[in-house]
């Protein structure tokens, strides 16, 4: 069976790979993603740009290029593909290290970027870059510091073939992180010889298009619906996962699917039990643009596996749905409802169903089986640049949505869906703030909700429920706590290449939290400092 998908994937690039078109991708929450989420709420763009938030920085670089804003230039600086010199030679090779020191210092924005090497030969062009980022937490007794060396490898070939790859090298000082703001559940190794914890990332994508369908590799974040990062359909906040998509675009009608590998465990257990369980998830997702104002989506999405890949969920048009049932009702399947509605310029109102499992006939009725997760948002933004936004988020999510006998949804342990899982009400508040190119500050508030016992965390098996509770199953169940988490970040560019970027995170743990933890109304402060150099 694996021998059969190697085929179908390699009989797709044979198929597709004679006329080729590529993106690269932007990080989530680029000040660029940002902007264009305000232009599209105040009707400049079209919708479908608010509701993305895996931009191509292709895309991003013509909509905004011939902006003359310092805003919008800054967010740009770092992201733009490099232009060709106005030479004579065909191949253009740049090795800037005889001018690092000069580099880091400039800061009129109208200087051209040069990275650290790029190239241009005929119809193709490569670059790379390098950063290096220093962070601690000055509140902590001890003073340990987290090191990210990284360099990132873009090219893009005859305007059609578009690739990036990024690998970072965590260091942190100690045998224990403290510094957790780029720590999510890698595997680490600690050296004693050099008091040092190591782990690693790489984020890849090779995006192939041509007039038929687009396909993309990749294991980068991205996100489904119209939340900027807590999407009960996909998170941005999920464990990114290796996968395969396919998009297709034709008039008013978008489509999108994708067949992906998750890992059932954490990378540790994984290590610790030297086996991996095969787990798999496809979806697929179709979108009407009704009119400038309206945009419509269904999704699907299954999670499955102790198999090699099923052929009925490599189909992107199958209805997986019905596929399951006629399977042997094996696997985990969720189907999603969402829609963006701009009321008018500076306004939208957005709202995402999620259904695991119900019965229309006892649908408000507190039956263990109505497991779902809705949310409702409403993002406000002014048409000057300089005013922040503004989006406010509620969402609920049921007991045991997302949990499984065999597969929850989960990646690495982490949910794939909202971050604070089944059984839990969230009220969210959240900001973007650019007051001027050198600064900006993100601010974010969160009150959560969450249910204790079984049916409350992911990976509980609701075969091990206790029944006699079925029809009295409360959204809380019968004990719950509640948390508020306020976070803000800043950035501050002393130059072109060098930021100052800042965290501050408080929680506050309220009624009911000691039933798990014994205590209450303790809040809890981190602030982590940094320093940001990219060339």
């Amino acid at each position: 069976m694996k021998n059969q998908l190697l085929k179908f994937i390699s009989y797709l690039f044979i198929l597709f790979g004679k006329n080729l078109f590529s993106q690269l991708p932007s990080e989530l929450n680029h000040p660029s993603n940002i902007i264009l989420k305000r232009l599209s709420a105040n009707g400049l763009l079209n919708l479908d740009y608010f509701g993305k938030n895996n931009l191509s920085a292709i895309e991003i670089d013509k909509i905004l290029k011939n902006n003359s804003s310092d805003i919008i230039i800054r967010s740009l600086w770092d992201i733009r593909p490099p232009s060709k010199d106005t030479v004579k030679i065909p191949t253009v090779n740049k090795n800037k290290f005889r001018q690092f020191y000069k580099s880091l210092t400039l800061s009129n924005l109208k200087d051209q970027k040069n990275y650290l090497y790029q190239s241009f030969f005929d119809s193709t062009s490569i670059w790379l870059s390098i950063g290096e980022n220093i962070s601690f937490q000055p509140d902590q007794s001890t003073t340990e510091f987290q090191f990210i060396d990284n360099i990132t490898v873009n090219g893009i070939i005859d305007n059609k073939i578009f690739l990036s790859s990024s690998f970072s090298m965590l260091r942190h000082s100690g045998d224990h992180i403290w510094v957790s703001d780029n720590y999510k559940d890698e595997w680490t190794k600690y050296f004693p010889d050099v008091d040092m914890t190591f782990w690693y990332t790489n984020y890849t994508s090779l995006y192939v298009k041509n007039h038929i369908l687009d396909i993309e590799f990749s294991n980068r974040p991205f996100s489904w619906g119209w939340s900027s990062g807590n999407s009960p359909i996909l998170s941005a906040t999920a464990v990114p996962f290796n996968r395969f998509s396919i998009y297709k675009k034709v008039g008013n009608f978008n489509f999108e699917y994708f067949h992906g590998s998750l890992l059932d465990q954490s990378i540790n257990e994984i290590h610790l039990e030297n086996s991996k369980i095969e787990k798999f998830i496809a979806g697929h997702r179709a979108q009407f643009i009704l009119n400038n104002n309206l945009n419509f989506s269904f999704s699907e999405l299954v999670v499955y596996g102790n198999r090699s890949p099923e052929l009925g969920y490599l189909n992107p048009i199958s209805f997986f749905w019905a596929q399951e049932h006629n399977m042997g009702d094996l696997d985990n399947i969720l189907l999603a409802f969402d829609f963006g509605y701009r009321v008018f310029p500076g306004i939208i109102f957005y709202n995402t169903l999620v259904l695991d499992e119900l019965s229309w006939q006892d649908l408000f009725s507190n039956w263990w089986g109505n497991k779902y997760s809705y949310q409702l948002g409403m993002f406000i933004s002014s048409k000057n640049m300089k005013m922040p936004d503004l989006r406010i988020e509620y969402t609920a999510t049921r007991p045991w949505t997302y949990t499984h006998t065999d597969f929850s949804y989960t990646n690495r342990g982490t949910p794939l869906g909202t971050p604070n899982g089944p059984s839990s009400i969230s009220f969210r508040l959240e900001s973007f703030y650019l007051p001027s190119p050198k600064l900006i500050i993100q601010f974010s508030f969160e009150n959560i909700q969450k249910g204790i016992g079984m049916g409350s965390m992911i990976h509980d098996n609701y075969d091990n429920r206790n029944k006699e509770n079925d029809w009295e199953t409360e959204f809380l169940l019968d004990q719950y706590y509640s948390k508020n988490m306020t976070e803000i970040k800043l950035s501050y560019y002393i130059t072109n290449m060098i930021k100052i970027k800042g965290t501050l995170k408080a929680n506050q743990l309220g009624n009911s939290y000691e039933f798990i933890y014994g205590e209450i109304n303790k809040i809890n402060k981190e602030f982590i400092l940094g320093l940001y150099m990219k060339w």
